[in-house]
C-alpha cells in the first residue's frame, strides 16, 4: 500500500518516501492497539522536499476529540522523527472539530491549550491507561499461543526475557525451554509486539527478568495464571470487537468497499 505521493523532482537530502510510510506505519490507535495505516485512517500523504501534509480520517464524523488528537499528534511527531523533515501540516477531515484539531496538532499545541474548557490536563495518562491495556493483550496472545505448542502453566511463569533467543526470523519464534531451544512457527510475530508493548510502559524487554510480569513488572505464579489470563483475553475481545467495528464503520463512511471491489474489476 502505498500511502506517500511525492511532489517535484527530488532534492538532495530530501525525505525519504518509504522511510515516512514505515513511520506512519508505526502508529497505531491507542484504543485499538493497530496501525493508523493498516486500520485505514491515513487517507494519504503529500511530501513536497522537506514539508509533508498528513490526512487523516476517522471512522464517525464524532470520534472522540482527545483520542482524534493524540493520533493525528503521534502521526505528526512519527513524520518529523524521519531525516530531511522540516514541517507536518496533519489534515483531520470530516470530523466535528476538524480545524481545531488540524491547527492545533499542526502548531504543536497540546491538547490542553486547544480545548482548554474539555479537560484539566494533557493526554498521558490517557495514553498510559491505553498502552497499559495494550500490554495485557499482546501479553495474553504470546502466552496463549506457548500454552498451546504444549508449554505448561509452570515453564511459561519461570521463562526469562533472555530466553528469548530470536524473535526476528519468519521462520519461527526460537525460545529456550528448560535449557532446550525450541521454534515455534507464527510465534515470532507474537513475541515481537508484547515486547515493545513492554517497551512501552517503561518494562524492560531483554535480560535476566521474567517473561511474564503484571504491569508493575511482578511476576505471575503458576497457580494464578489462567485467571490472570482470562482478565487479558477479555481485554483482547473487547480490542479486537472495537477494531473491527471501527474498520466497517469506516468501510462504510467512505464506501471503501465499493472502491475496492471496482479496482478488483478493473483488473
Amino acid at each position: 500500500m502505498t500511502l506517500v505521493q511525492v511532489s517535484g523532482p527530488p532534492q538532495a537530502h530530501s525525505p525519504d518516501a518509504a522511510a515516512l510510510q514505515t513511520a506512519l506505519d508505526q502508529v497505531v490507535d491507542p484504543e485499538l492497539d493497530e496501525s493508523l495505516v493498516q486500520l485505514g485512517f491515513v487517507e494519504g500523504v503529500e511530501l513536497d522536499r522537506g514539508s509533508v501534509t498528513i490526512r487523516l480520517r476517522l471512522p464517525t464524523f464524532f470520534c472522540s476529540p482527545n483520542f482524534a488528537y493524540l493520533m493525528a499528534r503521534d502521526a505528526r511527531d512519527a513524520a518529523l522523527t524521519v531525516a530531511g523533515v522540516e514541517q507536518v501540516r496533519v489534515v483531520l477531515c470530516d470530523h466535528a472539530q476538524s480545524d481545531e484539531i488540524s491547527d492545533g496538532v499542526s502548531a504543536g499545541l497540546g491538547f490542553a491549550e486547544v480545548f482548554t474548557d474539555e479537560t484539566d490536563g494533557d493526554l498521558d495518562e490517557l495514553r498510559s491507561l491505553f498502552r497499559g491495556k495494550a500490554f495485557g493483550m499482546r501479553q495474553e496472545q504470546l502466552a496463549r499461543f506457548l500454552l498451546e505448542a504444549g508449554l505448561t502453566a509452570e515453564e511459561l511463569v519461570s521463562l526469562q526475557l533472555e530466553d528469548v533467543l530470536d524473535a526476528s526470523n519468519q521462520s519461527g519464534l526460537r525460545l529456550r525451554v528448560g535449557g532446550q531451544v525450541r521454534l515455534l512457527r507464527g510465534g515470532a510475530p507474537l513475541a515481537r509486539a508484547y515486547l515493545e508493548r513492554r517497551s512501552r510502559v517503561g518494562l524492560p524487554s531483554h535480560g535476566s527478568g521474567r517473561l511474564i510480569t503484571d504491569l508493575q513488572g511482578t511476576p505471575i505464579a503458576a497457580n494464578n495464571l489462567a485467571e490472570y489470563l482470562n482478565g487479558g483475553r477479555r481485554q483482547r475481545t473487547s480490542m479486537t470487537f472495537n477494531a473491527q467495528m471501527c474498520k466497517g464503520l469506516l468501510e462504510i463512511r467512505y464506501d471503501l468497499g465499493k472502491t475496492t471491489s471496482a479496482k478488483g474489476d478493473a483488473q
